[in-house]
């Protein structure tokens, strides 16, 4: 973390701005400290922090993925401006019930909609549900 301003720093991988204390960068994964092991692997220094789950790992069980590190459960999520989409579906109705349930368990869901043109497959509306 070079730059430093009035308590924060910016992460030398993804000049995202964080706060002098952090032990890594929630919008990339990196770690800013150098004794943090994988929670898999106690012997193992952890490569990042998976920005999902926010757990250290090393690179047996997490890696980069698209400048975000990522452990393995969560290598296949699609992580679009900083938030990982969680389901999709085309029913308004029922992407209103999912965010309903991800809701009741603390998270911060949206749902994010998009018309489909001649180019995507599919009929209507493309509706994603991402979470944050």
């Amino acid at each position: 973390m070079p730059q430093t301003e009035n308590n924060y720093a910016t992460c030398s991988q993804c000049e995202n701005k964080v706060n002098e204390t952090d032990d890594f960068c929630p919008n990339c994964g990196s770690l800013f400290i150098d004794d943090a092991y994988c929670i898999n692997h106690s012997e193992s220094l952890a490569e990042g922090v998976c920005v999902i789950c926010a757990e250290p790992f090393c690179f047996q069980c997490g890696n980069w993925v698209n400048d975000k590190f990522l452990c393995a459960d969560h290598a296949e999520y699609e992580i679009y401006q900083g938030m990982a989409r969680v389901y999709g579906i085309n029913d308004q109705s029922q992407a209103e019930y999912v965010k309903g349930c991800l809701e009741e368990a603390g998270l911060h869901p949206f749902i994010y909609s998009r018309i489909a043109t001649p180019w995507h497959s599919g009929t209507g509306n493309d509706t994603l549900l991402r979470s944050s």
